[in-house]
Protein backbone atom coordinates (compact mmCIF):
# COMPACT_ATOMS: atom_id res chain seq x y z
CA UNK A 1 0.00 0.00 0.00
CA UNK A 2 3.30 2.34 1.18
CA UNK A 3 4.74 2.01 -2.57
CA UNK A 4 1.17 2.21 -4.27
CA UNK A 5 0.81 5.60 -2.83
CA UNK A 6 4.26 7.24 -2.81
CA UNK A 7 5.42 5.67 -6.34
CA UNK A 8 3.19 7.46 -8.76
CA UNK A 9 4.74 10.48 -6.81
CA UNK A 10 7.96 9.16 -6.92
CA UNK A 11 7.41 8.72 -11.28
CA UNK A 12 6.63 12.34 -11.33
CA UNK A 13 9.15 13.58 -9.67
CA UNK A 14 11.71 12.22 -11.80
CA UNK A 15 9.75 12.86 -15.08
CA UNK A 16 10.13 16.72 -13.30
CA UNK A 17 13.55 16.45 -12.50
CA UNK A 18 14.53 15.14 -16.28
CA UNK A 19 12.42 18.05 -17.69
CA UNK A 20 13.96 20.77 -15.91
CA UNK A 21 17.39 19.33 -16.88
CA UNK A 22 16.60 19.37 -20.74
CA UNK A 23 15.24 22.89 -20.02
CA UNK A 24 18.91 23.81 -18.93
CA UNK A 25 20.48 22.13 -21.61
CA UNK A 26 17.76 24.55 -24.14
CA UNK A 27 18.86 27.79 -21.83
CA UNK A 28 22.72 27.06 -22.48
CA UNK A 29 21.65 26.68 -25.95
CA UNK A 30 19.97 29.98 -26.02
CA UNK A 31 23.14 31.72 -24.48
CA UNK A 32 24.96 30.04 -27.62
CA UNK A 33 22.51 30.77 -29.78
CA UNK A 34 22.56 34.20 -28.58
CA UNK A 35 26.46 34.42 -29.12
CA UNK A 36 26.30 33.13 -32.77
CA UNK A 37 23.76 35.77 -33.41
CA UNK A 38 25.91 38.68 -32.11
CA UNK A 39 28.83 37.21 -33.88
CA UNK A 40 27.00 37.68 -37.11
CA UNK A 41 25.42 41.14 -36.51
CA UNK A 42 29.01 42.63 -35.79
CA UNK A 43 30.05 41.61 -39.48
CA UNK A 44 26.83 42.59 -40.98
CA UNK A 45 25.82 45.93 -39.81
CA UNK A 46 23.67 44.40 -37.56
CA UNK A 47 21.43 43.35 -39.97
CA UNK A 48 18.05 41.64 -38.56
CA UNK A 49 16.33 41.44 -41.32
CA UNK A 50 12.63 42.23 -42.58
CA UNK A 51 10.53 40.84 -39.64
CA UNK A 52 12.88 42.22 -37.00
CA UNK A 53 14.50 39.08 -36.01
CA UNK A 54 11.10 36.81 -36.20
CA UNK A 55 11.73 34.56 -39.07
CA UNK A 56 14.83 36.27 -40.80
CA UNK A 57 17.95 38.31 -41.22
CA UNK A 58 21.71 36.80 -40.63
CA UNK A 59 21.24 36.77 -36.99
CA UNK A 60 18.34 34.83 -37.01
CA UNK A 61 19.86 32.24 -39.23
CA UNK A 62 22.90 32.05 -37.04
CA UNK A 63 20.79 31.86 -33.66
CA UNK A 64 18.86 28.79 -35.72
CA UNK A 65 21.86 26.99 -36.39
CA UNK A 66 23.49 27.45 -32.94
CA UNK A 67 20.25 25.61 -32.09
CA UNK A 68 19.53 22.79 -34.21
CA UNK A 69 21.18 20.46 -31.95
CA UNK A 70 18.32 20.36 -29.76
CA UNK A 71 16.27 18.98 -33.14
CA UNK A 72 19.05 16.45 -34.12
CA UNK A 73 21.82 15.66 -35.53
CA UNK A 74 24.10 18.35 -36.63
CA UNK A 75 27.75 16.23 -37.51
CA UNK A 76 27.53 16.39 -40.96
CA UNK A 77 25.76 18.49 -43.45
CA UNK A 78 22.86 16.14 -44.56
CA UNK A 79 22.09 15.97 -40.89
CA UNK A 80 21.98 19.41 -40.60
CA UNK A 81 19.48 19.85 -43.67
CA UNK A 82 17.08 16.99 -41.90
CA UNK A 83 17.60 19.00 -38.40
CA UNK A 84 16.68 22.29 -40.24
CA UNK A 85 13.42 20.67 -41.86
CA UNK A 86 12.48 20.07 -38.45
CA UNK A 87 13.13 23.26 -37.22
CA UNK A 88 10.82 24.48 -40.16
CA UNK A 89 8.11 22.10 -39.75
CA UNK A 90 8.04 23.15 -36.24
CA UNK A 91 8.13 27.01 -36.93
CA UNK A 92 4.96 26.36 -39.04
CA UNK A 93 2.92 24.99 -36.09
CA UNK A 94 3.68 27.84 -34.03
CA UNK A 95 2.79 30.55 -36.99
CA UNK A 96 -1.27 30.32 -36.78
CA UNK A 97 -1.07 30.63 -32.58
CA UNK A 98 1.22 34.05 -33.17
CA UNK A 99 4.49 32.46 -32.03
CA UNK A 100 7.67 31.78 -33.51
CA UNK A 101 10.86 29.36 -31.91
CA UNK A 102 13.79 32.02 -32.83
CA UNK A 103 13.56 35.66 -31.73
CA UNK A 104 16.27 38.32 -32.01
CA UNK A 105 15.71 41.53 -30.20
CA UNK A 106 18.23 44.30 -31.06
CA UNK A 107 18.75 46.35 -27.94
CA UNK A 108 21.31 48.48 -28.64
CA UNK A 109 22.91 50.71 -30.60
CA UNK A 110 19.85 53.01 -30.56
CA UNK A 111 18.05 55.05 -32.90
CA UNK A 112 18.86 58.28 -31.26
CA UNK A 113 22.25 57.36 -31.47
CA UNK A 114 22.47 57.78 -35.11
CA UNK A 115 21.26 61.12 -34.94
CA UNK A 116 23.24 62.51 -32.44
CA UNK A 117 26.75 60.48 -33.74
CA UNK A 118 25.94 59.86 -37.32
CA UNK A 119 25.95 63.35 -39.06
CA UNK A 120 29.09 62.58 -41.06
CA UNK A 121 27.22 59.53 -42.55
CA UNK A 122 23.77 61.25 -43.34
CA UNK A 123 22.58 59.59 -40.00
CA UNK A 124 22.46 56.26 -41.63
CA UNK A 125 25.12 54.73 -40.50
CA UNK A 126 27.76 54.70 -37.16
CA UNK A 127 31.59 54.78 -37.53
CA UNK A 128 32.05 51.45 -36.03
CA UNK A 129 35.59 52.42 -35.21
CA UNK A 130 34.81 55.85 -33.85
CA UNK A 131 37.22 56.24 -30.81
CA UNK A 132 34.94 59.33 -29.49
CA UNK A 133 34.38 58.10 -25.67
CA UNK A 134 30.61 59.28 -26.10
CA UNK A 135 30.45 56.82 -29.26
CA UNK A 136 31.67 54.19 -27.97
CA UNK A 137 28.55 52.62 -25.90
CA UNK A 138 26.56 52.99 -28.87
CA UNK A 139 29.05 50.81 -31.12
CA UNK A 140 27.89 47.94 -29.19
CA UNK A 141 25.64 45.37 -30.71
CA UNK A 142 23.95 43.88 -27.77
CA UNK A 143 20.88 41.48 -28.38
CA UNK A 144 18.30 39.54 -26.50
CA UNK A 145 17.38 35.74 -28.20
CA UNK A 146 13.89 34.19 -27.04
CA UNK A 147 13.90 30.46 -27.99
CA UNK A 148 10.36 28.60 -27.67
CA UNK A 149 11.20 24.83 -26.28
CA UNK A 150 9.27 22.04 -27.00
CA UNK A 151 9.27 20.15 -23.89
CA UNK A 152 8.37 16.14 -24.59
CA UNK A 153 8.27 14.50 -21.05
CA UNK A 154 5.01 13.23 -20.49
CA UNK A 155 3.14 14.67 -17.65
CA UNK A 156 6.29 17.21 -16.42
CA UNK A 157 5.44 19.10 -19.59
CA UNK A 158 2.16 20.46 -19.31
CA UNK A 159 2.69 20.70 -15.61
CA UNK A 160 5.70 23.11 -15.75
CA UNK A 161 4.05 24.99 -18.29
CA UNK A 162 1.37 25.31 -16.31
CA UNK A 163 3.43 26.56 -13.07
CA UNK A 164 5.44 29.10 -15.40
CA UNK A 165 2.43 30.37 -17.00
CA UNK A 166 0.52 30.90 -13.51
CA UNK A 167 3.46 32.62 -12.25
CA UNK A 168 3.53 35.06 -14.72
CA UNK A 169 0.15 36.06 -13.80
CA UNK A 170 0.77 37.10 -10.53
CA UNK A 171 -1.95 36.80 -7.92
CA UNK A 172 -4.71 36.14 -10.75
CA UNK A 173 -2.78 33.04 -11.66
CA UNK A 174 -3.68 31.65 -8.25
CA UNK A 175 -0.07 29.29 -8.13
CA UNK A 176 -0.08 30.03 -3.64
CA UNK A 177 -3.36 28.49 -3.53
CA UNK A 178 -2.77 25.33 -5.19
CA UNK A 179 -3.22 22.09 -3.02
CA UNK A 180 -4.10 18.80 -2.86
CA UNK A 181 -1.87 15.48 -2.23
CA UNK A 182 -2.25 14.45 -6.40
CA UNK A 183 1.09 15.56 -7.97
CA UNK A 184 -0.25 15.62 -11.37
CA UNK A 185 -3.54 17.08 -10.49
CA UNK A 186 -3.57 19.77 -8.25
CA UNK A 187 -6.97 21.36 -7.02
CA UNK A 188 -7.30 25.27 -6.68
CA UNK A 189 -7.84 26.52 -2.82
CA UNK A 190 -9.05 22.71 -1.03
CA UNK A 191 -8.70 19.91 -2.01
CA UNK A 192 -12.07 19.56 -3.49
CA UNK A 193 -11.76 22.93 -5.65
CA UNK A 194 -11.29 23.43 -9.31
CA UNK A 195 -8.29 21.52 -11.33
CA UNK A 196 -5.88 24.45 -10.57
CA UNK A 197 -4.34 23.20 -13.91
CA UNK A 198 -7.26 24.06 -16.54
CA UNK A 199 -7.87 27.19 -14.70
CA UNK A 200 -4.80 28.64 -14.75
CA UNK A 201 -4.73 27.33 -18.66
CA UNK A 202 -7.91 29.15 -19.24
CA UNK A 203 -6.94 32.57 -17.72
CA UNK A 204 -3.83 32.67 -19.81
CA UNK A 205 -5.99 33.01 -23.03
CA UNK A 206 -5.95 36.74 -22.56
CA UNK A 207 -2.70 37.98 -21.37
CA UNK A 208 1.18 38.44 -22.47
CA UNK A 209 3.88 39.36 -20.26
CA UNK A 210 6.76 41.07 -20.97
CA UNK A 211 9.73 39.90 -21.67
CA UNK A 212 11.70 43.03 -22.61
CA UNK A 213 10.69 42.81 -26.33
CA UNK A 214 7.82 44.63 -27.80
CA UNK A 215 5.24 41.97 -28.15
CA UNK A 216 6.12 39.97 -25.00
CA UNK A 217 5.39 36.73 -24.67
CA UNK A 218 1.88 35.62 -25.83
CA UNK A 219 0.77 33.06 -23.20
CA UNK A 220 -2.78 32.74 -25.20
CA UNK A 221 -0.92 31.44 -28.28
CA UNK A 222 1.08 29.13 -25.42
CA UNK A 223 -1.99 27.83 -24.05
CA UNK A 224 -3.94 27.34 -26.75
CA UNK A 225 -0.93 25.10 -28.71
CA UNK A 226 -1.15 22.98 -25.49
CA UNK A 227 -4.34 21.81 -26.06
CA UNK A 228 -3.12 20.25 -29.53
CA UNK A 229 -0.17 18.33 -27.22
CA UNK A 230 2.39 20.94 -27.59
CA UNK A 231 4.15 22.67 -24.79
CA UNK A 232 6.73 25.21 -25.28
CA UNK A 233 8.57 27.16 -22.63
CA UNK A 234 10.38 30.38 -23.40
CA UNK A 235 14.28 30.68 -23.08
CA UNK A 236 16.11 33.84 -22.89
CA UNK A 237 19.37 34.84 -23.67
CA UNK A 238 21.40 38.50 -23.94
CA UNK A 239 24.73 39.03 -25.46
CA UNK A 240 27.06 42.14 -26.69
CA UNK A 241 29.72 42.17 -29.36
CA UNK A 242 31.85 45.03 -30.60
CA UNK A 243 30.68 45.90 -34.02
CA UNK A 244 33.07 45.33 -36.95
CA UNK A 245 31.46 46.57 -39.29
CA UNK A 246 29.25 50.30 -39.82
CA UNK A 247 25.62 49.43 -37.93
CA UNK A 248 22.97 50.45 -40.08
CA UNK A 249 19.73 52.63 -38.76
CA UNK A 250 17.54 50.55 -40.13
CA UNK A 251 17.89 47.76 -37.67
CA UNK A 252 19.03 49.86 -34.72
CA UNK A 253 16.34 49.89 -31.44
CA UNK A 254 13.57 52.06 -31.97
Amino acid sequence: MEAAIILPAMIFLLLCTIQLTQLQQARIMAEYAAFSAARAGIVMNGNNGSSNGFSDGPMHDAAVLAILPTFGRTDSFAAIARSLVQFKLKDQVLRPFGLGQVRVFVWSPTDAAFTQFGQQLNGKELDFDDVRPAVLPHTLLSLQVRYLYEMKVPFANKLVQTIWMASRLGRAGGLRTWQGWDLTGPKLGSQKGPDAVAVARAMALGHNVPDGTPEGVNLAGLSLLGNTGHYFMPVDAWYSMRMQSNPYRRWAHK
